[in-house]
């Protein structure tokens, strides 16, 4: 004879577990929060000068007035070919071909364009960065927090900065201007790998954020936070 099994049992079971698994997960969260409070307390009973909370939290104010910096300074008229350490070099290759000026002009264009929306890319990854070693990076060298968040975050950024720099390449026609120059290379057989413009700038980008990130970096460590908040000025 079939053994008959009855559903209502099973049922309870399931949502017994299930219930355990997300108060497990809600008291989680409690321990987290609780060890963070508590490590608040034990820095302020032992007399440090600042609480882990406070450090996190300035190192990423650190990284979001960088991000503002280098977001305005790079989407300004001229904001990368302004200054040699963020202006365009293209491959010998390709300036070898023919004249550069107006791809040089509307690459230019097009990593201005695409800056704004660089920038909230950096701050969205900077609310959500995980950071350990607060204390080396608070008494590190002069842009010591730039250099852990590009160190640790470069290739992700890499990914979600590319479709940024490509509608702004689109949009500045950057294509028009590369394709005699791509057809030039075909028909003379001249050796060299394909210049991919939104690859090019999109490095170029993250290389111009960082680069001015560091800039206000190394101002805020100078001038011990001056013109910034209290919580900078206690840190630094």
């Amino acid at each position: 004879m079939r053994q008959k099994y009855h559903l209502l049992p099973t049922l309870t079971i399931f949502a017994i577990l299930l219930t355990s698994a997300i108060a497990a997960a809600g008291w989680t969260d409690t321990l987290k929060t609780a060890g963070s409070e508590y490590a608040d307390q034990g820095a302020t009973a032992a007399g440090l000068p600042y609480t882990p909370s406070e450090a996190v939290a300035g190192i990423k104010e650190v990284l979001s007035l960088g991000t503002n910096y280098a977001t305005s300074s790079l989407s300004a008229p001229g904001g990368f070919s302004a200054n040699p350490a963020t202006t365009f070099s293209l491959p010998t290759s390709l300036t070898s071909l023919g004249d550069t000026t107006n791809l040089l002009s509307s690459l230019n264009s097009a990593a201005e364009g695409a800056a704004p929306g660089t920038g909230n890319v950096f701050l969205d990854a900077i609310q959500k960065l995980a950071v350990g070693d607060y204390s080396t990076l608070l008494g590190g060298g002069e842009d010591a927090i730039t250099r852990f968040f590009e160190n640790s975050s470069r290739e992700t950024l890499k990914k979600m900065v590319r479709p940024v720099v490509d509608k702004s390449v689109e949009s500045t026609g950057v294509n028009a201007y590369l394709a005699p120059l791509m057809a030039a290379q075909q028909a003379s057989n001249i050796a060299g790998p394909v210049f991919n413009p939104v690859d090019y700038l999109t490095d170029r980008t993250l290389d111009g954020m960082f680069f001015y990130m560091g800039m206000k970096e190394k101002d805020i460590r100078s001038s011990n936070g001056a013109g910034t908040t209290d919580l900078l000025q206690k840190l630094f």
